[in-house]
């Protein structure tokens, strides 16, 4: 069988988008090869191995200061320090394909590594359109994945000699679907829910603003981070009674999104927002910025809204607690199976060991 290397530096510490991009993809691709995840974090094995190096990770801030713009941070050495490492168990074990997931360093050693050693690379586009993917881009791999047809029209037009492919992100439905049990959550009805990190460019803020504007829906927030203090005294300040944040780990999730009416996440930016997918696969139609990426994620379960606008967010919010979506939600989350997604990035590691 052949070998994979995928390079986490976070999982095990936090979850996040890519961490759990990382568990979902890693047991799916194990049926047909050996893959190895490299954190700095502990994670319980399934059919893939896990090298644990340690590293004193801790969950990373959202703003590296002015040393992150040129990955001099400390966060961002720590991820050198972890890469080097990781080369010499690379290059014993001989990996034909290697996922680095860390961006910064991590990309510039390994690129440089496999020239050396003919592991072809793979990046997976979970940092977005912006200048971490441009980053990527740059050292140019053998394969860029863009996780929207938005990100992808990006990266061709920004490095045209790199093959780039479009597969979006996805969500474990027999574990998020309707036919869960709702958590007991003692909040008054109809809750809206939003899942995510407690950092700036999430924009809880926005969505808290909006929460209390409309006149009787409640607000779960579920997640943690560094901006919790700031978030939490928002939240209780503008809606008393009508809010809570819990921090619940993840097999707890699919409840907790079953207790909502509707889901919605005002982030500035996102590569793609996993938290959609497993929303709407519980069949919450959701709220959120209006840009061409969520567009393709959420179709026409929910509305594009601008966060920014208060009155219009409250509105949207509104509107779409008050409307019968069905199952429409559950059934544009069929579109992003974990099974389906895992089998093709199969094929795509297939075609680039053939060439």
């Amino acid at each position: 069988m052949k070998n994979i290397a995928i390079l986490s530096f976070y999982s095990g510490v936090v979850e996040r988008g890519v961490e759990t991009f990382t568990l979902e993809i890693s047991k799916r691709l194990a049926k047909n090869y050996n893959v190895t995840i490299f954190t700095a974090g502990p994670v319980l094995q399934q059919k893939f191995k896990v090298k644990e190096i340690k590293a004193f990770a801790k969950p990373p801030k959202s703003s590296k200061g002015i040393l992150g713009k040129f990955y001099l941070d400390w966060q961002s050495l720590k991820i050198l320090l972890f890469t080097l490492r990781v080369l010499p168990v690379i290059f014993k074990n001989k990996y034909q394909v290697i996922i680095p997931l860390n961006g910064g360093w991590q990309i510039a050693v390994l690129r440089t590594f496999s020239k050396l050693s003919g592991s072809k690379i793979l990046v997976s586009g979970h940092a977005g359109i912006g200048s971490d993917d441009a980053w990527n881009l740059f050292f140019r791999p053998e394969v860029f994945v863009a996780l929207t047809k938005t990100q992808s029209g990006w990266a061709k037009k920004l490095v045209p000699e790199v093959k780039t492919v479009v597969i979006p992100n996805g969500v474990d439905l027999s574990r998020f679907n309707p036919k869960v049990k709702p958590q007991d959550v003692s909040l008054p009805k109809p809750i809206i829910i939003c899942a995510s990190a407690l950092v700036p460019y999430k924009r809880i803020d926005l969505t808290i603003k909006a929460v209390a504007k409309t006149k009787n829906l409640s607000l779960l927030v579920l997640g943690d981070g560094e901006e919790k203090g700031a978030i939490d005294t928002l939240g209780k300040r503008l809606l008393g009674k009508r809010y809570l944040r819990i921090c619940a780990p993840y097999e707890k999730m699919p409840g907790y999104y079953r207790a909502g009416k509707v889901f919605s996440l005002a982030s500035k930016t996102e590569a793609f927002g996993i938290a959609y997918v497993e929303a709407m696969a519980c069949n919450l139609p959701v709220v959120t910025t209006n840009d061409s990426s969520r567009a393709e994620i959420i179709g026409d379960v929910g509305i594009l809204t601008n966060p920014s606008d208060s009155t219009q967010y409250a509105k949207d919010l509104e509107i779409t607690a008050k409307a019968n979506y069905g199952n429409k939600p559950y059934a544009q989350a069929l579109n992003f199976s974990w099974n389906n997604v895992a089998k093709k990035y199969a094929d795509l590691i297939e075609k680039m060991l053939t060439k």
